[in-house]
Parts: structure tokens; sequence; C-alpha cells
């Protein structure tokens, strides 16, 4: 009795030993990103396409600078901006579609295309923004 009564309060204490300690600290070795992540300001699209991508609704398809586009849903990001995907093709070459993120910032009321975190290098279509 005495001895089932030691190895509960040990279990008990072993417990409440884990759940004060704090967890260890873990430090990256190696950067998620070989290039840090470039500001919106770089990448502004041109004011024709501001208009439309603010006004135009899901499934609307245009052309600029030989690139076709089709906008696709609207939403909020993390940091609270209004974003939108948009589905490029150029329409000199392949057929193949590549999605991007477009955000509108909340101060300058201007859409930007947003850095992928991977970026595709076969299919690099963008509006020459």
């Amino acid at each position: 009795m005495k001895k089932n009564c030691i190895v509960s309060l040990s279990a008990i204490m072993l417990v409440l030993i884990g759940c004060t300690s704090s967890p260890p600290i873990i430090e990256a070795s190696m950067p998620l990103l070989e290039q840090p992540i470039k500001s919106m300001g770089e990448n502004v699209l041109p004011a024709e396409l501001n208009a439309i991508i603010s006004q135009q609704p899901q499934g609307y398809t245009g052309v600029y600078n030989d690139v076709q586009f089709t906008l696709g849903k609207q939403y909020f990001s993390a940091l609270g901006k209004q974003c939108r995907e948009v589905f490029l093709n150029d329409t000199t070459s392949a057929p193949d579609k590549q999605r991007r993120i477009i955000c509108k910032d909340n101060q300058s009321v201007q859409w930007s295309i947003i850095p992928q975190v991977i970026d595709s290098k076969d299919n690099p279509i963008d509006f020459g923004a």
C-alpha cells in the first residue's frame, strides 16, 4: 500500500514538473527563402488593370500585353489585405496557365502581384509590371 502511494505521488510530481517547464528554444539552421520577399511597391500593376481588377467579377477574362488573364475568387489575407486569384496565360506561347495572387494595398488602394514563395522558373508569365 505504501509502495503504491509513493509510485502515485512520484507520477503526479513528474507530470507537474513536465507541465511547468518551458519548451526548448529552436532556431532554424537554414533560411526558408533564398531571397527576401520584395515589398508591394515593386510589383504594382498598371492603372488600367487596377480598375478592371477592382470592378470585374470572378471569371472575367481580358488581355494585357499579350497576357490573357482570368480573375479568380476574392478573399482577405491573414494580414487583412483584400486579395484575389489571377490566372495568367501567355497568348503567344504554351497554353499552360499560371496562378498568381494579387493584393490591394490598404493605404494606396493599388493592386500588386505578390511574390510566390516557390517560383515557377519554367513559366515566368507576368504583366510586365
